[in-house]
């Protein structure tokens, strides 16, 4: 298990004078999709939603794994280490991680609360954030080798057919476990591989809906769902005619 999600953001989520929690929201993750083009497009996690918690007493389960908080037992790390042959890759680095370790039987989760925040580049604090540097503002020093992390990412997680070809130096080491298999990921939560596109509205299905389903199939001694019970696959539940 994983606690893991985005942070909202600080401005207006901590008493400036008390510094106790003000922010009565909390995100989950449940949103991503398709960005880029080619063997190069990848999935991203975006805008994920966030309003008072619907489940009390106990963290929400959700599918995907977020780079802003991740707290876990030591071994997440070393069973799941951060991949050293990316550089230059900062989205789709999210899907990568959460999947890797999805096949090692990892669950993630979203706290009741928020218990961090973020300092993002928007109002009061915009100004002040994007003075900070970043490193794709060393790009032009390592031109290609964002693309060809990107490829290695993707292949890793099969997202590529599998007769492209990618730099796969220590993928035992950086690669996938074998507890889950990800065909069983992409189909349980509606990620078309071979069209490259996902099914809508996964939000609606996550939180008590997914706990109602999945949580029966959580193993006896605790470690992880049981994903090879689960006879699900999410489909859109918008019809086409009312989809915005």
């Amino acid at each position: 298990m994983a606690s893991s999600k985005i942070c909202s953001d600080l401005i207006g989520s901590i008493d400036p004078k008390t510094h106790e929690n003000i922010h009565p929201d909390r995100p989950i993750m449940c949103n991503t999709d398709y960005e880029g083009s080619g063997q190069l497009k990848h999935l991203r996690h975006g805008q994920q939603p966030e309003g008072p918690p619907g489940i009390h007493g106990q963290p929400t389960l959700h599918p995907f794994w977020a780079a802003g908080f991740s707290f876990a037992r030591g071994h997440f790390v070393v069973q799941v280490p951060y991949d050293q042959y990316l550089p230059m890759v900062f989205q789709g680095e999210e899907i990568s991680m959460g999947l890797r370790g999805y096949t090692f039987g990892y669950d993630y989760y979203a706290a009741e609360k928020s218990i961090c925040f973020h300092m993002y580049a928007v109002k009061e604090n915009k100004t002040k954030r994007n003075k900070v540097a970043s490193f794709w503002e060393n790009a032009p020093m390592y031109r290609g080798a964002g693309k060809a992390a990107m490829q290695r990412l993707n292949g890793i997680i099969g997202l590529i057919p599998p007769n492209v070809k990618y730099f796969d130096r220590e993928e035992n080491r950086y690669g996938l476990g074998k507890v889950r298999s990800v065909d069983k990921f992409y189909k349980i939560f509606g990620i078309h591989r071979e069209t490259q596109t996902v099914e809508k509205h996964l939000c609606r299905f996550v939180g008590k809906p997914m706990m109602r389903l999945f949580l029966p199939y959580l193993r006896p001694n605790g470690m992880g769902i049981d994903y090879d019970k689960i006879d699900y696959e999410f489909v859109d539940p918008v019809p086409k005619k009312d989809k915005r």
